[in-house]
């Protein structure tokens, strides 16, 4: 039987109501968002991946095996935050920063002395200039009384950061620059997730991946998908970031299946990137030293991994995928038609270590015509 089709009444036409006078009356906020701004990388960074560097007000990251890289993407990204007015503040969760390379690389930071009073030397305490550094300890001291489970204060102070506390100091950051105590843009860097627990695991006093994962996800779920985004509005005085170097495992190694690797965390935060670099290779790091031979001897100057952008959520035309090599030397990273010019410029430095380091004589009468440079591949993992 054939129905009869009813047509909609009219209502009001949408011509002629008034959308801009009801939206400036309950609608405040543009939802335009400011041009999009980079973190400056060197040369040999663009060259690799054709991107100005890690873009302002967006959620990135980089993972990879050991030695491909990630810690030099980090100093300079650090470095580069410095010279654009924009204020680190970083987690070093493995407790292995390295400042004296990161200074290499262009990050400002002035050692602070102290006398040891049994060898008279002068030793280093401290770093200090326009970053904010949290360590274990540092993270403790800010709200290691933090007890997650209630969202209370204890009276004692936990003495192992947690997952939990990186999100917490993020977000009373971001509430300190909202009430003009930090007036400034932020830079949040995470290295690396994956080497800390979840207050969950603390407290049940073994490590556990579920725990882990749900803490990442229910913790840094307004950080990420609200409140960094949100930096990039017009209404917004400040642009904030956020940079993670990630940890991976051996997914393949589980399921005896193809090579594949996962970030260590849980998958929140993989969907949560607008960017993710992949530092190396899948099954090996896939990196080459980049060595200088002298009558036998090795001196390791940088390296050179591959580098691939795989996760690209960024606004047209930079939401492009590529993959190069990146060459990372003693003061950052630099291109593959630079590496002629560094070498000649490491050239005396090299022979001058050989002949400190050396007893027999061997160097003496070296120069830059002994030195052979060569690529060696890395052992497979």
């Amino acid at each position: 039987m054939k129905q009869t089709v009813k047509a909609v009444k009219k209502g009001a036409s949408i011509k002629k109501f008034d959308i801009k006078e009801f939206k400036d009356k309950y609608i405040k906020n543009s939802v335009a968002e400011k041009p999009i701004e980079w973190f400056i990388m060197p040369k040999g960074f663009q060259d690799a991946l054709s991107l100005p560097g890690i873009p302002m007000g967006y959620f990135c990251g980089c993972y990879g095996w050991n030695s491909t890289g990630k810690s030099t993407i980090k100093n300079c990204l650090i470095a580069a935050a410095q010279k654009q007015g924009v204020l680190p503040v970083i987690f070093e969760t493995e407790s292995n920063f390295d400042f004296k390379y990161a200074i290499e690389c262009g990050m400002e930071a002035e050692p602070t002395y102290e006398v040891d009073e049994e060898t008279g030397e002068e030793i280093i305490t401290d770093y200090t200039g326009n970053f904010i550094m949290f360590n274990n300890d540092t993270m403790c001291d800010y709200c290691g009384d933090m007890d997650y489970s209630t969202s209370t204060r204890k009276s004692t102070k936990r003495k192992v950061a947690v997952i939990e506390d990186i999100a917490y100091i993020i977000n009373d950051l971001l509430d300190k620059q909202e009430n003009g105590e930090l007036p400034m843009p932020l830079l949040f860097v995470w290295d690396s997730v994956g080497s800390i627990g979840s207050f969950k695991s603390y407290m049940s006093k073994t490590g556990n991946n579920m725990f882990d994962a749900g803490s990442i996800s229910q913790a840094f779920n307004t950080i990420v998908n609200t409140r960094i985004p949100s930096s990039r509005s017009q209404n917004s005085e400040y642009t904030n970031s956020f940079f993670i170097v990630n940890k991976i495992w051996d997914s393949s190694m589980a399921t005896m299946g193809k090579p594949s690797v996962k970030l260590k965390g849980g998958n929140s935060f993989e969907y949560a990137l607008r960017l993710l670099i992949s530092c190396g290779k899948i099954v090996t790091s896939g990196v080459k030293k980049l060595e200088a031979t002298v009558k036998g001897e090795k001196y390791e100057y940088g390296s050179v991994a591959p580098i691939a952008i795989k996760k690209n959520h960024l606004p047209t035309p930079w939401n492009i995928s590529r993959e190069g090599l990146l060459y990372c030397v003693g003061n950052g990273i630099i291109s593959e038609s630079e590496i002629d010019g560094y070498k000649k410029k490491i050239l005396p430095s090299i022979i001058q270590q050989l002949k400190n380091n050396d007893n027999s004589g061997k160097f003496e009468d070296v120069s830059e015509t002994d030195i052979e440079f060569t690529e060696t591949d890395e052992e497979t993992l």
